[in-house]
């Protein structure tokens, strides 16, 4: 079984909200504040026995109507999943609204004010005038809530068997947490419970084995530990030690002696954790690294998932462990991060430790690890509303949409990744723009990182597949799930044109090639021209009926980047130096076009030859200029309008 569903209501900054989980692992993002720690707290209210079911007035939703005793609930639906034992069913038994398969049972969480102290509440209420004074209420009114958990439909109000919510174990690893003390510090440590249950057991092995050969592991230790015991007493003087026991008249009621025993968790609690290096070297745990004592403690706790499973344990062992972790990026550097969640991904596809996992992040490296399915990304709107919504879900069954998923899901990399963490998001298709867009935003009073926008880099015929993932060109039911963010695509125009054939079986030899904006109908009675590439054509399309994904080129007289911005700045010596040939184009000058385009035209051209192989070096070199020169460039038209777009700003920039 898996939790399947979370229902959150007036918590902290959710009023009301739904949101559904994967079976195995969910990796929650979203931006600060959307959230992702309430997630977490609520999940503990219902899960974690160890946590305190009590809450304060900042964990009221600060729009909640308090003019009736608000409360807070938490509803978690567990839905039966394949690898389901026969003990999952018995334990939800009694918690169960849905008989058929697959079947789903129902735990509530009610932070609330009794019935018989309602009406005193909003006695005192009615008296009150403002906000402040109502909010001390209900502050001074708290002490009087309780908390409940109930199992099954929540009308029936029947409370959860503490029995059963034992059999379910959640532990949480947070943002900050202190993992030597959680280790080493204490009578019963961490490293102690698992030495103690491991030290005659291997998991995996026969459980039913004779257990002769333990109990004489254990007389031999007894035996050595008693010589031991003995040894050091004979070397104690015994009557200095005890001399004033006798002067005191502490003797009369029996002489004192030295006497003791010692037991195998006893030195246990002597052993402790040590780090080898590579040249033998040892050092104490506490001198390790913080990342990779993190790491370690994770490790023991994924350990003490299987000692508490396990048929050692009996009736008491847990049969559903839950997971909780809070930014695992926390003090791991990108390849620990990146390999510590394939680890998680791989292990929970096996549950060998856990039933299900849920982590919180703000890292690039984790999301670019799990891949699209387990993500999970809280929005939160305009008005302050969180919504949930699930990248992997926009795809639908089809070839293309499935298409579509892989190729996202196999170019996610870390850099890509920072599209589902942003404000905003502007793709676009080539290394200079990669280069230079940032520092022509900023020069142009577009700060691109000021904004929270996530600059992209994907390949013409390659838009199609990512702004699907922001609702452009899925089914109408997959809407929904879609991250509702403002997405510019800059994209290049790229006229073409392609041979009139009169022959109709030379028709399949045709293909469309590049041409120059002004060989636009120029010669109409051997070609047919097109003003927009393929792929353009095909992403308006697709965008069409998708409010928040523009696509933005050169409408008129454009081709590629390069080309635009040499035609908007074609007298700027920043572009033009030395080493940009001015080039005669013969197309160029049969043209009809006036002479300031046609001039427009001649040395955008050539700056286009000029950098056509060079792409990224042409790019880089005209960075430099830009940051060290106190100069700028102008904007064309459309790149203005998508950064006027991402940056949520209106046609003056304000």
């Amino acid at each position: 079984m898996y939790i399947s569903r979370l229902n959150i209501k007036n918590f902290r900054c959710f009023d009301d909200i739904d949101i559904e989980f994967n079976e195995g692992m969910n990796v929650l993002i979203g931006s600060n504040n959307a959230g992702k720690t309430t997630v977490i707290r609520a999940l503990e209210l219902i899960f974690n026995r160890s946590k305190s079911k009590t809450l304060a007035i900042d964990d009221f939703n600060k729009n909640v109507d308090s003019s009736i005793p608000p409360e807070i609930t938490v509803t978690a639906t567990l839905q039966s999943s394949q690898n389901d034992t026969k003990d999952d069913k018995a334990i939800v038994a009694s918690w169960l609204t849905k008989l058929d398969a697959p079947w789903e049972a129902t735990l509530t969480y009610r932070f609330f004010l009794p019935e018989q102290e309602q009406r005193t509440y909003q006695e005192e209420y009615a008296k009150l005038t403002n906000q402040k004074e109502q909010w001390s209420l209900l502050e001074s009114t708290l002490k009087r809530y309780v908390s409940r958990i109930y199992g099954g439909n929540i009308s029936n109000r029947l409370r959860a068997e503490g029995e059963y919510l034992e059999k379910i174990h959640c532990e949480t690893l947070d943002a900050l947490r202190d993992v030597e003390s959680k280790m080493f510090t204490g009578r019963n440590t961490l490293l102690k419970q698992l030495l103690l249950h491991f030290k005659d057991t291997s998991l995996g092995e026969n459980q039913n084995e004779s257990s002769n050969d333990g109990q004489s592991q254990e007389d031999t230790f007894t035996y050595h530990s008693e010589k031991l015991i003995g040894n050091l007493i004979s070397k104690i003087n015994q009557e200095e030690v005890l001399d004033f026991a006798e002067k005191t008249g502490a003797s009369v009621g029996g002489t004192p002696a030295l006497d003791g025993s010692l037991k195998e968790s006893d030195v246990l609690s002597a052993l402790r954790l040590i780090i080898k290096d590579q040249t033998g070297i040892e050092i104490p745990i506490i001198n390790n690294g913080m990342g990779y004592n993190n790491l370690i403690f994770i490790s023991l706790i994924l350990s003490k998932f299987k000692m508490i499973t396990s048929i050692d344990y009996g009736e008491n062992a847990k049969t559903f462990p839950i997971l909780l972790i809070e930014e695992p990026e926390a003090h791991l550097h990108p390849a620990l991060q990146y390999n510590f969640l394939k680890f998680l991904s791989e292990e929970i596809k096996s549950q060998t430790f856990s039933k299900q996992i849920f982590i919180t992040t703000h890292s690039t490296q984790i999301t670019s690890a799990v891949g699209l399915d387990p993500i999970i990304c809280l929005e939160k709107s305009g008005s302050g509303k969180v919504s949930a919504k699930y990248p992997s879900r926009v795809f639908s069954d089809s070839k293309e949409d499935q298409k579509s998923k892989k190729y996202v899901e196999r170019f996610l990399d870390a850099t890509k990744s920072a599209m589902l963490f942003s404000n905003s998001v502007l793709l676009v298709e080539g290394m200079a723009e990669l280069v230079l867009l940032p520092l022509l935003a900023e020069k142009n009073g577009y700060d691109l990182d000021k904004h929270h926008v996530s600059l992209v880099r994907v390949d013409a015929l390659t838009f199609k597949h990512f702004v699907k993932l922001y609702g452009a060109g899925i089914k109408p039911d997959r809407v929904d799930y879609s991250l509702q963010r403002r997405v510019g695509c800059i994209i290049d125009s790229d006229p073409r044109k392609i041979e009139r054939k009169r022959e109709e079986a030379e028709q399949q030899k045709r293909s469309w090639k590049k041409c120059w904006p002004f060989e636009i109908n120029s010669e109409s009675d051997n070609f047919e021209y097109d003003s927009k590439s393929g792929a353009l054509k095909n992403l308006v399309t697709q965008q069409e009926d998708c409010a928040n994904v523009n696509i933005y080129y050169q409408e008129e007289n454009g081709k590629t980047f390069e080309y635009d911005l040499a035609w908007e700045n074609y007298q700027s010596d920043l572009l033009f130096d030395e080493s940009v040939e001015i080039i005669e184009i013969p197309e160029l000058i049969q043209s009809g076009w006036e002479n300031e385009k046609k001039e427009r035209a001649k040395r955008a051209s050539s700056f286009l030859i000029y950098a056509d192989n060079q792409k990224g070096e042409v790019a880089f070199k005209i960075a430099s200029k830009l940051e060290d020169e106190d100069t700028q460039l102008n904007l064309p038209t459309h790149i203005k309008n998508a950064l006027i777009w991402v940056c949520h700003k209106n046609s003056e920039g304000v």
